[in-house]
């Protein structure tokens, strides 16, 4: 079973996913860890080099899948029309997590998290202004298109994450 753990920047994967993840007591596999290792691995470039290293980190993600030979959380800002067939190659039943909350809300938490002095810097401020942003947000956010469970989690609130790990459990021994 793999939990595809996806939404918009800013919706609260990543902090569902680290959450979830010893819940279930699944490993996780988080996109933008591996693009950080990339980057520091490459180094940092324009936007294109930006996103090639996204595609790469999404690629060693599927790559690794397999190798875990168990259920796995799987996070990753996903796009909808493109991640579906890589998803699905995977050959394992899917569930999706997918966050949401309004988009305003997920702009406002992008901005402080492009702030944080922790950040990865490897972010830089130009892959993360507005018109890079503009696509995500300016189009209705929409779960994936998967022939899989979709468990919508509202983000603009704390999540229950041990209920959520229950009907994620549940939907695992229907399999």
């Amino acid at each position: 079973m793999i939990a595809v753990v996806a939404g918009i920047p800013g919706s609260g994967k990543t902090t569902l996913a680290r959450r979830l993840a010893p819940e279930l007591g699944w490993p996780l596999l988080s996109k933008d860890a591996i693009k950080e290792a990339l980057m520091d691995a490459l180094g940092t470039g324009d936007l294109g080099w930006a996103s090639q290293l996204s595609r790469a980190a999404h690629r060693v993600v599927y790559a690794l899948v397999p190798e875990l030979a168990g259920p796995v959380v799987l996070e990753a800002r996903f796009h909808r029309g493109v991640a579906e067939s890589d998803l699905a190659s995977l050959g394992q039943p899917l569930v999706q997590v997918y966050c949401a909350c309004p988009v305003d809300l997920a702009w406002s938490r992008y901005q402080q998290r492009r702030e944080d002095p922790a950040r990865h810097p490897g972010h830089l401020p130009e892959h993360q202004d507005d018109a890079a942003t503009l696509g995500w947000r300016t189009t209705e956010p929409l779960p994936l298109d998967l022939d899989a469970p979709l468990i919508e989690v509202d983000t603009s609130t704390e999540v229950d994450v041990v209920a959520l790990a229950a009907q994620i459990v549940s939907l695992t021994n229907r399999v």
